[in-house]
């Protein structure tokens, strides 16, 4: 037990540092490339620092990988050189039970990858893109929004060109009554506006399919009253995918099939949000072997195969994705393969290293 605590004492500190490091270079790199942008546009600093804040638990996830192989190759070869590994195995430890800490805390971390991923990154994504958008101009903070997409109960849809939130007021509207993904109704009109805590379309048309027989009327004015959706809504800029936990993708990628949209590319990103934190278990379980052999004369030997190692898993990842985006190989399949290749080429090589 104190052994275990030792080298998970030294893993840990390493990983922090490495966390630390990677965020601030990630935020340099961005700050540099960001800098005319944030000039052009005359933004505050206020929004600057929230920029950064909403931006970091995305960079932090991303590079958690890198900062597992980093602590792993640090820490591992710091206690090779001095000869503590040597030791260890002359006391008759074997080195699968010397890094059995360094892998068991690998998979908590991977595990709080996902919690991660599924708790924090989507909200502050979301965030970080209204900050984006602030600063760019792209939205009005008085809520008034261009291309308005919403989903309502029993399967209906409204479109609108533009939204005043103001005169609470949506310009160019469709309305869609899509039960089971079959339309049966549809409206369009000029505008569309809030009277009496109601939505009432203003001079337009509707068609309706009764009996496999469409019908058309115009209206002067259409109250939508089995549409639940308010202002509010209307106003609430809307959450991209990425922005989306779990559960939201999912009911997402269930009304895109439903409507018969092609939903390939979300399902992937959907077993991503699983996968992707578990590749810090699996690169350590590949370096962490190499890591504690290395000796003095060949640690920058191993460092370089660390930083290999990391460059295929982050390859791998972006063409697993790539090759399940585009249906050459299943969703599933490209979102988990890189990880189930990585894991068993690890376990080859700890079956195979000296203990």
């Amino acid at each position: 037990m104190i052994l275990d605590l030792y080298i998970l004492r030294r893993f840990t500190l390493w990983l922090a540092i490495s966390v630390i490091a990677l965020w601030l270079i990630a935020i340099v790199v961005d700050l540099i490339e960001s800098i005319d942008i944030f000039i052009d546009h005359e933004a505050l600093i206020h929004q600057i620092l929230y920029y950064y804040i909403f931006r970091s638990p995305y960079w932090i996830i991303l590079t958690l990988p890198t900062a597992s192989m980093l602590a792993a190759l640090l820490s591992l070869t710091g206690l090779s050189r001095r000869g503590e590994i040597t030791a260890m195995k002359a006391a008759g430890i074997s080195l699968q039970r010397i890094l059995f800490p360094v892998f068991g805390f690998s998979l908590v971390l991977s595990g709080i990858g996902v919690l991660f991923t599924e708790f924090v990154v989507p909200e502050a994504t979301y965030q970080y893109n209204s900050t984006r958008d602030n600063i760019r101009s792209y939205s009005r903070s008085d809520g008034s929004r261009r291309q308005v997409l919403l989903q309502d109960i029993n399967g209906q849809l409204i479109y609108a060109r533009s939204y005043d939130h103001t005169r609470q007021q949506a310009h160019s509207v469709l309305w869609e009554h899509r039960p089971h993904g079959v339309i049966r109704e549809r409206a369009t009109a000029k505008q569309l506006e809030w009277r009496d805590r109601r939505w009432t379309m203003v001079n337009g048309n509707r068609y309706l399919l009764v009996n496999d027989q469409l019908q058309a009327t115009t209206f002067d004015t259409l109250t939508l009253s089995s549409l639940k959706l308010t202002p509010v809504d209307f106003a609430r800029q809307q959450k991209k995918p990425e922005e989306m936990n779990f559960s939201e993708l999912q009911s997402y990628i269930n009304r895109a099939i439903a409507n018969g949209e092609d939903a390939t590319r979300h399902i992937v990103d959907l077993h991503l949000k699983i996968s992707f934190p578990l590749t810090c278990f699996a690169i350590v379980l590949i370096i962490a072997p190499i890591a504690a052999n290395a000796q003095s004369s060949n640690r920058a030997t191993s460092f370089g195969i660390g930083v290999i190692v990391c460059f295929l898993l982050y390859s791998s990842v972006k063409a697993g994705q790539a090759l399940g985006w585009n249906a050459i190989i299943s969703p599933w399949q490209g979102a988990w393969l890189p990880n189930m290749i990585f894991i068993t080429s690890a376990l080859i090589i700890i079956r195979k290293a000296h203990s």
